[in-house]
């Protein structure tokens, strides 16, 4: 398909995108805004479809949202669109660990003006707002630090969050060609193994102008200007209202009855042990 960039720039709420860091910032910011984190299809056990005619009828057409995989792909081609050199990487997850796994989240690197930025749409909460450059270097990015720097040992590059408790680790990632059929081993691996949380959880994750809003298996969260609050999404109708007004999420009737009711044989089913 030929990727119609006003159709995306709409969906995303932006008039112009410029191929320069000012516009590389507002992309990424917009997308995740836009385009919420979510794993509704392995959570209800199906494996998402990558095509670009797929993922343009349930990201943009449908106003749904996706995982790395899904949100980085559309991105990727925007990204080819506005005429930037963007390259993919395959990331190793730690979220704290010394070192990841399999490589099994999908980024990018653009090269402007000689430097690097990792550009994200698809890591969920934590992740920064804005891409970050490729440096060891510390890096405001709204109210959170952020740095990359390159591991000898993996000959990995890892972006890390500032904490109170010192750097905590996202995930690393290196140059190695990324193909076809590595992204689509690594969607039905996250997409279906019992190792990875997509199938088990229920996750949510939307960007707004001064924090986010996430949902983690029934737990609501609501981070702004005005402080935070956190609630419990008790039934099939707080379910719907959240989706669809708080995450911005065009899901039908079916699908969302189909969350709640795992959600439900969930909160029912005992800790194992």
């Amino acid at each position: 398909m030929t990727f119609d960039i006003a159709a995306y720039l709409r969906r995303v709420g932006l008039k112009t995108c410029s191929p320069d860091l000012g516009g590389l910032k507002s992309l990424q910011a917009a997308q995740i805004g836009a385009i919420p984190f979510e794993n509704v299809l392995p959570f209800l056990a199906k494996v998402p479809v990558l095509d670009p005619d797929s993922l343009w009828q349930k990201l943009v057409i449908q106003r749904c949202g996706g995982y790395c995989f899904e949100l980085n792909a559309l991105l990727g081609d925007a990204l080819a669109a506005l005429g930037f050199s963007a390259r993919q990487v395959l990331a190793r997850v730690r979220m704290g660990a010394a070192e990841g796994g399999a490589r099994t989240h999908l980024a990018f690197v653009v090269t402007l003006d000689g430097d690097e930025w990792l550009v994200d749409a698809g890591f969920g909460g934590q992740a920064p707002a804005h891409p970050v450059r490729v440096s060891t270097g510390e890096q405001q990015i709204r109210d959170q630090v952020y740095r990359i720097r390159f591991e000898e040992s993996s000959a990995e590059h890892v972006l890390e969050r500032k904490t109170e408790d010192g750097w905590f680790p996202l995930y690393g990632f290196d140059r190695v060609d990324v193909r076809h059929a590595d992204i689509e081993a690594a969607n039905y691996l996250c997409a279906t193994s019992p190792n990875q949380s997509f199938a088990a959880s229920m996750k949510f994750y939307r960007l707004t102008e001064t924090g986010f809003i996430s949902f983690l298996d029934g737990r609501a969260r609501l981070v702004g200007k005005d402080g935070k609050r956190e609630w419990q999404i008790r039934d099939v109708d707080e379910l719907t209202g959240f989706m669809r007004q708080d995450i911005g999420l065009g899901y039908g009737n079916d699908v969302i009855e189909a969350i709640a009711e795992r959600l439900k044989q969930l909160r029912l089913t005992p800790a194992p042990g």
